[in-house]
């Protein structure tokens, strides 16, 4: 009986790793569920950083998207040192274009905030702002060679008094 227990064990076990490394073809809100139960070190570090002006109307930037896991990811912004207020609403608009080597697969408008998480013992402050959800690999079959273009239609003016400091993200998303 030990033996049969143990090689079914196993055997879940090297499925979760399979499905975790993105062996199994197991649906992106399975994985995310096993990967929020049984967490790698690196799971929200981002795959894109950077300075990006959210205040300034027509600003376009295309980043190559060289993801860590299949998962849920989110496109947000956070802001070095206090943060930002938690009164705080977007009232810009982004044009999120998602492309597999130069072919568009979809685009997306932003233009209100997806969710926000507080700061640590500070509620009064978001940590980050997250604006669009999306999955990789995209339209369950694109994973490598794709990029996103985000283009400010309607610049956000409240972000301009954070200037330099204010950073975009696109990381794993830490919500189910």
């Amino acid at each position: 009986m030990l033996t049969i227990g143990l090689a079914s064990l196993l055997m879940i076990g090297a499925l979760v790793f399979k499905s975790i490394n993105g062996f199994l073809p197991v649906p992106i809100w399975i994985r995310h569920l096993i990967h929020l139960m049984v967490e790698p070190k690196d799971l929200y570090r981002p795959i894109v950083t950077d300075n990006f002006i959210f205040y300034e109307q027509g600003i376009t930037k295309t980043y190559n998207l060289a993801p860590y896991y299949f998962d849920k990811y989110e496109i947000g912004f956070f802001v070095e040192g206090i943060g930002i207020e938690a009164t705080y609403k977007f009232k810009g608009k982004i044009k999120a274009e998602f492309y597999w080597k130069d072919n568009l697969l979809f685009d997306r408008v932003i233009d209100s905030m997806d969710q926000a998480v507080y700061k640590e013992k500070d509620m009064a402050h978001y940590k980050k702002v997250s604006l669009l959800g999306f999955e990789i690999p995209l339209l369950n079959k694109y994973a490598e060679d794709i990029s996103i273009r985000l283009r400010v239609i309607e610049p956000d003016m409240q972000l301009k008094s954070f200037g330099d400091s204010i950073n975009l993200y696109i990381a794993v998303s830490a919500s189910p």
